[in-house]
Formats: structure tokens, C-alpha cells, sequence
């Protein structure tokens, strides 16, 4: 699977932030262009049972209606800011990728903006993968089907199995440049990943090392580090 981008700048973006959300550029490492958005928000699902009185609330805030709020209200953001970089990364809880009613919300959340799924890529944390390999291409597999695309986060952990046919459904996968050098378990994913066509996304890169970033496969950062 081949990334590419909905629109492209020259210009990166300026971090967009309010109390809500905080929104940064990601750019090609050797041309300087913005080839998508991250968005980040201080909100976060509780990942937790409820009990009591407060059982007959839980089914309101589940891990798909949640997200799906997230994306409706981060897309309405994104548009009223008129930033143009497509797609946007949102970053979305673990029980979310596990949650049957996750794509059909998100779908229908979408719908209700002036976005379309394939603008928005849903993040799922490098853990959400430890679960049998058939639940977890399912999950991504439904999602996809509504159009949406998928990443994974591996800048904590990266250690979750990810078969051939787990990779050909990921658009993007999220690294830490600092751990490349000393964690050989990492850079074997970042090769069998890049190999696939995912797009390999750095945090905390630095423009200089774009040239020696990208001869291992990663090409785009997220607001990469101005030289010295």
C-alpha cells in the first residue's frame, strides 16, 4: 500500500492549539512538503468498569461513540482552521479498535462533517495488536471498508506481532528517531514496514538527519527539528 497525500504544501503548517486540540504538520524529510496532519486533544477515554448507578450511563460513553465524537468534533476543527493537508492521524483508545460498533459510528460521525472517511486515519497504540491476529486484521478490515485508514503508534512499544497481511492494511506507522540507533527490534519493523509501503512517520527527527533517515525508510516527521 503506497502513501500519498490528499493535498500538499511547501509551507508547514503552524501548530494549531486551543484547549481542545493541537494540530502539526508532518512533512517529507527530503522535499520539505506537508503530506498530512497530526491532531492531539487532552481528552481521554477512561478505560474502566462502572458499576451502581453509574452502569446505566456506561453504553453512552462507549469506546466507539467516543471516538467518533473525537473525529467528528477534530474534523470540524480542522475545517473552520482551513488547513488543507489530508489525511489526519487521530489518535484513538485501545478498546475502540475492539469495539464492534467502532467503524459504523465513526462512519456515521464523519458523515455528519464535510469530510470524507479517507481523510482521516485512525492510530491505534503499538499494544492494541496484542490480541489474536484474526481479531485484530477484522477490526482494521472494518474499518477500512468504510473508507477510513489506519496507523499504529510505536513510539513506546514496539514488540506486537504484525503479520504480512496485518501490514498491507496500514497506511502509516509512528516512530520515536531517537530510539532508531539502539533498538534493533525497531529498525527491523521500521525495514519490514517500509517494505510494505507504509509510511514511516518520525518524532522528534531533526532536519539533518533527514538524508540517513530516509535510507532506512523513513521519509516524513512530524515536525522535524531546525539545524542547529
Amino acid at each position: 500500500m503506497h502513501y500519498t497525500s490528499i493535498a500538499r504544501h511547501k509551507t508547514p503548517v503552524a501548530p494549531l492549539a486551543t484547549s481542545a486540540f493541537r494540530i502539526d504538520s508532518v512533512v517529507h524529510m527530503l522535499t520539505g512538503d506537508v503530506t498530512c496532519l497530526i491532531a492531539e486533544t487532552e481528552r481521554r477515554f477512561e478505560e474502566r468498569a462502572v458499576f451502581g448507578i453509574g452502569s446505566d450511563t456506561q453504553n453512552q460513553h462507549s469506546p466507539a461513540s467516543w471516538l467518533a465524537s473525537l473525529l467528528e468534533d477534530v474534523a470540524n476543527y480542522v475545517q473552520d482552521e482551513g488547513s488543507l493537508a489530508r489525511p489526519i492521524l487521530v489518535q484513538a483508545p485501545i478498546a475502540a479498535l475492539l469495539h464492534r460498533d467502532t467503524p459504523l459510528a465513526c462512519d456515521a460521525a464523519i458523515k455528519r462533517t464535510r469530510f470524507c472517511p479517507q481523510e482521516i486515519c485512525i492510530e491505534f497504540a503499538d499494544a492494541s495488536l496484542n490480541m489474536p491476529a484474526a481479531d485484530t486484521a477484522k477490526s482494521v478490515r472494518n474499518l477500512r471498508k468504510k473508507g477510513f485508514r489506519v496507523s499504529v503508534n510505536s513510539m513506546k512499544s514496539w514488540a506486537a506481532p504484525m503479520d504480512s497481511n496485518l501490514q498491507m492494511m496500514l497506511d502509516t506507522l509512528r516512530v520515536d528517531a531517537r530510539k532508531i540507533e539502539t533498538e534493533p527490534d525497531l529498525r527491523a519493523r521500521i525495514e519490514a514496514s517500509a517494505a510494505s509501503g507504509i509510511a514511516i512517520i518520525a518524532e522528534n527527527a531533526a532536519w539533518r538527519d533527514g538524508e540517513m533517515l530516509a535510507k532506512l525508510g523513513v521519509c516524513f516527521a512530524r515536525a522535524p527539528r531546525s539545524d542547529a
